[in-house]
């Protein structure tokens, strides 16, 4: 949901650029605000007027200062935040001035629809003051809400669907939101008197401007959570009871081919189950799932892979989502969204080979005790006899200790099940700040499993610099070769791989350019089986971020691979054995995709292995208006070679209509060719009270394969779960 991030790193000599460290920025103001009680009976209406009596005692705190694009210097347009509490929920009251209310920006009606492409706000707490894990509200001018989880610096879990209300009002003077948070969905200590630390954001999306109350010094953003104003006077006497029950039911039918693809057969889909949760103390949260069901998760994006490694898809279902942050491990590959290694990989659990794996019944217990985070899953999914799955129990358990200051060590442990096959996977990490900037961070894991004839581990450790001008990113690990963990996920194994990066950024003031950042990038992998060096690439880009949100990068890659047998990139490309050397070019246009109409594009040209490649890809997007848009994407790969060519086409097409910010319906449909593979996906969504949900939902897929009857599957569904506080 952020903007894209551009990545640190370098190749210059450690010590001179750790000597850079005690110049550095100075850490930022403190701000002390306090939350005024209301009585029962004088809680605001939620309605985004802000005109009840309780806003009039509230204290209002303004003097929003700029991240960017002028950092420190007040805001362009003036924001104002008050806070306020009663026995059971917190209230956020904002006021927005803006010089030209009729150019807002506020293209998203639906609920947890990315409203952070429009103007908006942003609410951030640290409950613990811990500035590691926080808690994100967002609201834009129309109302759409969204909620996050925190777990560190651009490390964001949007899948944490709570209940809350929003509401917002555009005015002839702004616009203005009323946040109604209860308190039970927050976790914090025990200790009545609550001091908590506190960020507010506004993005104006026509001047890219971002003011805070407490302002992140560029790059950081509000995931920063050691930017904040303390804020005091809350008095919660009580423990907030947080029991729900939410049973859901589920009718449908589905055609499909049988294996050798001949006819199809029809199933009826009747089910039924239900998830709970309970909070058994402020900041310990026991869930429970039984008869899991995932009818209405959309269908993953359709990619092409031209490596010879694994692709990642992240995780979609609800129950896997929900304090996901919480399991994350290590820094393997520096990017949390595309790890080389993942300790734990959800996707493994209830899922093999695309089919659907059933989930007899899942419990998890997340939360913090003390200093320490704690994390603990446990799911027991039934046997597939056409599979050849046996029941399996699938077990995870995750701790982390709170060193102050964003460090902490942790550890992790994952056990599974499967007939005679077990596998235990354990490991340790660490991220040790020695100052705001930079960070020292290693990890360890070790697999021992039933089929793998003995232990096999992983390591990494990495020095980490981010700073607006300058960033860097040193680091190395080694994975042994047959490493698999069996919950979780390796792109590639048996290798010792060395990092550097390097980054100047620099903010010219002018000719529309807001920030240009220049990097490179350089990585090798050296095989362990064989002793020699297998991949090596090295790139350097130029990326502009445009005052308009717009971003333009330029990039030329060397590339090495040595394949030690032949590689088959697609039934009529098959490269043999051999070291290759390529060179490429690539050039992207990303749009800001707060405009009513905008497209990305990449094009990338020049060799490959000992061919010649010409890929092009893009997206676009138009919105008729709040309740109707569109999108959709085009790719095409081209690849020639003495062994033979390959020309792959991938398109997408996507309708939204959004009623309200309740109720709305989609169409998404894909085309892979590198596969032979068709994917429709329609859902009719209504949110009904309490955050529960009715679903429609219709998937076809279908598959071509060469010689054979074409694989198709159907099925229509309709599910309801309603939420019960009890």
């Amino acid at each position: 949901m952020k903007s894209k991030p551009s990545r640190s790193a370098g190749v210059v000599p450690v010590l001179v650029l750790i000597s850079l460290a005690p110049a550095l920025p100075a850490w930022g103001q403190v701000r002390d605000l306090r939350c005024t009680r209301v009585a029962a009976g004088e809680a605001p209406r939620i309605d985004g007027k802000l005109s009840d009596a309780a806003w009039q005692k509230a204290t209002w705190y303004d003097d929003f200062r700029q991240s960017v694009p002028e950092y420190g210097r007040s805001a362009t347009e003036a924001t104002h935040v008050a806070f306020i509490y009663d026995d059971h929920n917190l209230y956020v009251g904002v006021r927005c001035d803006d010089d030209a209310p009729s150019l807002i920006r506020a293209n998203k009606l639906r609920h947890r629809d990315e409203p952070t492409t429009d103007d908006h706000v942003e609410v951030v707490f640290d409950t613990y003051r811990d500035q590691v894990r926080g808690t994100v509200f967002i609201v834009n001018p129309l109302g759409a809400k969204e909620e996050g989880l925190i777990n560190g610096y651009e490390n964001y879990t949007w899948s944490w669907d709570e209940v809350w209300e929003a509401r917002a009002a555009i005015t002839a003077t702004g616009w203005q939101a009323e946040l109604r948070i209860p308190f039970r969905v927050l976790r914090y200590g025990s200790d009545p008197q609550q001091t908590w630390a506190v960020n507010v954001e506004r993005v104006v999306r026509r001047t890219q401007e971002e003011s805070y109350l407490v302002p992140p010094r560029p790059p950081f953003d509000i995931s920063s959570l050691d930017y904040a104003a303390t804020l005091s006077g809350m008095e919660i006497t009580t423990h907030q009871r947080n029991l729900q029950l939410i049973p859901y039911v589920l009718g449908g039918v589905a055609r499909e081919s049988t294996p050798d693809g001949g006819r199809e057969r029809s199933r009826s889909l009747d089910q039924w189950g239900f998830d709970v949760k309970y909070s058994l103390t402020p900041g310990l949260t026991l869930d429970g799932t039984y008869n899991t069901d995932f009818a209405q998760v959309e269908a993953d994006a359709e990619q092409v892979n031209l490596s010879r490694f694994s692709l990642f898809y992240p995780e979609k279902r609800e129950f896997f989502l929900e304090n996901a942050q919480l399991f994350s491990f290590g820094h393997f590959g520096g990017d949390p969204e595309q790890p080389d290694i993942a300790a734990f990989f959800s996707r493994r659990v209830g899922l093999y080979g695309g089919a659907t794996v059933p989930i007899d019944a899942g419990v998890r217990l997340t939360g913090k005790v003390g200093r320490q985070d704690v994390g603990v899953l446990s799911v027991r999914t039934g046997g597939v006899p056409g599979l050849g799955l046996p029941a399996a129990w699938y077990n995870v358990a995750r701790v982390r200790r709170d060193l102050g200051e964003r460090s902490y060590v942790g550890m992790i442990a994952t056990d599974s099940r499967r007939g005679g096959f077990h596998s235990t996977t354990l490991g340790v990490d660490g991220d040790w700040f020695i100052t705001r900037e930079l960070s020292l961070r290693g990890d360890y894991l070790r697999v021992d499993d039933s089929d793998m004839g003995g232990v096999r581990s992983a390591y990494d450790v990495s020095l980490d610099l981010t700073t607006d001008r300058w960033g860097f990113l040193f680091g190395g690990y080694q994975v042994d070769a047959g490493f698999n963990p069996d919950l979780g996920f390796v792109s590639r194994d048996g290798y010792r791989r060395s990092q550097a990066y390097l980054r100047r950024s620099f903010r010219p003031g002018r000719w529309g350019i807001r920030r240009v950042s220049v990097i490179s990038s350089n990585d090798a992998y050296d095989s362990l089986r064989h002793g020699v060096r297998e991949t090596g690439d090295n790139s350097l880009s130029c990326e502009l971020e445009l005052e308009s949100g717009d971003v333009v990068e330029v990039r030329v890659k060397r590339e090495f691979e040595r394949l030690f047998e032949p590689f088959e990139l697609d039934p009529h490309l098959v490269l043999p054995a051999g070291a290759y050397t390529f060179t490429g070019t690539s050039a992207s246009y990303y749009s800001d995709e707060s405009r009513r109409w905008g497209f990305d594009v990449e094009a990338t040209g020049g060799d490959f292995y000992d061919g010649t490649t010409r890929q092009l890809g893009g997206e676009t997007w138009f919105v008729f208006n709040r309740h109707l848009r569109t999108a959709g994407g085009y790719s095409t790969v081209n690849v020639s070679s003495p062994h033979g060519d390959l020309k792959w086409r991938l398109w997408s097409a996507r309708l939204d209509y959004i009623h309200s910010a309740t109720l709305s319906a989609s169409g998404y449909l894909q085309y892979n060719s590198s596969i032979g593979a068709r994917v429709l996906n329609l859902r009719l969504r209504w949110i009904l009270r309490n955050d529960s949900d009715l679903y429609l939902v219709y998937n076809e897929g279908r598959q071509e394969l060469a010689g054979a009857p074409d694989l198709r599957n159907r099925e229509l569904a309709l599910k309801v779960n309603y939420r019960l506080f009890i």
